[in-house]
């Protein structure tokens, strides 16, 4: 995958997505449940783009 292609914006979209929602359980819900979801999809989904980037 190569920089500023379609691919890479739509998973650059969904990280900044699952972030932002991360953010939102962190202060929102009591649990902490949600927010480590949110937040570890992010953070596997930002990982594997990178290795799709070294590796295309």
């Amino acid at each position: 995958m190569n920089r500023n292609s379609r691919a890479d914006e739509i998973m650059t979209l969904l990280f900044m997505l699952l972030a932002i929602a991360a953010a939102i359980c962190f202060f929102a819900v009591s649990n902490r449940l949600p927010f480590y979801i949110c937040g570890g999809a992010a953070l596997v989904l930002r990982i594997a783009q990178y290795i799709m980037r070294i590796f295309p």
